[in-house]
């Protein structure tokens, strides 16, 4: 019992150095881009510094992520910016999923993918279908997440985008084999593997080879099983993706276990354990610490078993403490979401009741003004003014006209500053010849008005001299 409680200890006290020191490096990246932050100026720059945040802190503080994504949202929408509006939303759906919350996740990317249809760029577009394909790849769903991967990569072959083709591959392979599709995932890990070379992408080499050393392995091939993944090796060391290298050193360890060569099998495992936890990849982690506990206990060490039990007991309990938490950040976040959209729809609908109001009352006030210029036309008034009060008049109404009808433009020309100039010039055209033949109507009969109640007034003055004289 002594034994055990000092194990869980140690264990304990590793993972709380290693969690200090990977703090102090995130810190410091973290305060270069708050500072990269405070020197933008304009809403748009604001909105990519935000973005970049958001980004950093997905792994890690996914609720952080969300919380400054949308601020790069709000903004990136007010501004009409839709490449920054499709980043907050994609940062926002990759929170979701880190936070296990997949269909706010899918919500999140579908509204990405409406922006991206608008936008009409296709890489953007299968980026986005993969992004939703490796959603529904975590929740297990294959006939989902292969649809969405087999759209990005007809895309990718449609449009000729060979980086995009090279990740569909990738990952409708991963989702195959995951599936236990063993031969459509050998297809298409190896379309990647060949791909990946060409495009001298060495990570992807690397999860390609991994990939199918997994496949071989399933299929009980322990020879080209071991040849995949020793290939993967230097690959994945080289571009430091200690993940997928852990995963390896793993898949190398049970090869052996099957092979009957435990000190080799040993040895993998716990060059993977020691990779997975250093780095805090504590899933692997979980894996190799039980292949560990089976190959020593097989082994007859059981006081080894029992340390690496211990370590696994201890990194579950962390892992679903985790879990846990993430479920609780998910539903917070989602409610914290929610109350922020309340309170920006009731401030928009004020905005709108504002602006509605202002229309009103330039409405109302347009026929004062004609309603001046008639009364203006019936007394001693100089004619310039009557014309001035008329012609101002008029340009009011026509003005508003414009301004009644250019939400609708907007709305319709998706706030395209092209097409709405093309649209507000043709109206103009059609306008200002009506705009001009009503304005000297106006004023023809605004004068005409003003002589005659001249006349009439001369005509009476007339008749109250006769009157006199008589």
């Amino acid at each position: 019992m002594f034994k055990s409680l000092i194990m869980k200890f140690i264990a304990l006290s590793f993972l709380c150095i290693l969690t200090a020191l990977n703090g102090a490096a995130q810190k410091r990246v973290i305060d270069s881009l708050y500072k990269d932050l405070r020197f933008k100026k304009t809403d748009t720059d604001r909105a990519v510094a935000l973005y970049n945040l958001s980004y950093y802190y997905q792994n890690f503080k996914p609720d952080s992520a969300m919380f400054l994504a949308k601020e790069a949202y709000n903004l990136s929408k007010k501004r009409k910016f839709l490449r920054g509006e499709s980043w907050a939303l994609s940062s926002m759906a990759n929170a979701f999923h880190a936070l296990h919350n997949y269909p706010k996740a899918i919500e999140y990317f579908i509204e990405q993918l409406k922006i991206e249809e608008k936008r009409n760029i296709p890489e953007n577009i299968g980026s986005t279908y993969l992004s939703m394909a490796l959603v529904y790849n975590s929740e297990k769903d294959v006939r989902k997440a292969l649809f969405y991967a087999l759209k990005a990569d007809s895309i990718a072959k449609v449009n000729k985008l060979p980086e995009l083709a090279l990740f569909a591959k990738l990952n409708i392979g991963d989702i195959y084999e995951k599936a236990n599709q063993l031969g459509s995932a050998m297809v298409y890990s190896h379309n990647a593997y060949e791909l990946s070379l060409l495009q001298k992408n060495d990570q992807i080499t690397g999860v390609a080879l991994n990939n199918l050393g997994n496949i071989y392995f399933k299929r009980s091939e322990y020879g080209k099983a071991n040849d995949y993944y020793r290939r993967s090796i230097p690959f994945l060391k080289s571009s430091e993706d200690y993940n997928n290298l852990a995963e390896c050193y793993v898949g190398l360890a049970k090869v052996f276990k099957d092979q009957h060569n435990p000190d080799s099998a040993i040895y993998y495992a716990k060059n993977a354990y020691k990779l997975a936890n250093d780095n805090e990849f504590f899933a692997k982690a979980v894996d190799a610490s039980a292949l560990l506990i089976k190959l020593y206990k097989s082994n007859g060490k059981i006081d080894s078993a029992f340390v690496y039990q211990e370590i696994m007991i201890t990194l579950t309990d962390s892992i679903d403490n985790k879990e846990r938490a993430k479920e609780v950040q998910s539903i917070t976040i989602a409610e914290e979401l929610r109350q922020k959209e309340i309170v920006e729809a009731h401030e928009k609908e004020m905005e709108e009741r504002r602006q509605k109001l202002q229309l009103l009352a330039i409405g109302i006030l347009i026929p004062i003004f004609f309603f001046i210029s008639i009364f203006l036309s019936r007394r001693k008034v100089n004619k310039k003014v009557i014309e001035f009060s008329g012609i101002i008049s008029l340009l009011m109404l026509f003005e508003y006209l414009t301004l009644f009808i250019h939400p609708f433009v907007a709305e319709k020309s998706h706030h395209s500053p092209f097409i709405e100039i093309v649209v507000f010039v043709i109206i103009a055209a059609l306008l200002t010849p009506t705009h001009h033949k009503v304005e000297h109507w106006l004023i023809g009969k605004l004068s005409k008005i003003r002589e005659r109640h001249i006349e009439m007034r001369q005509r009476a003055i007339d008749e109250l001299e006769t009157d006199k004289e008589d």
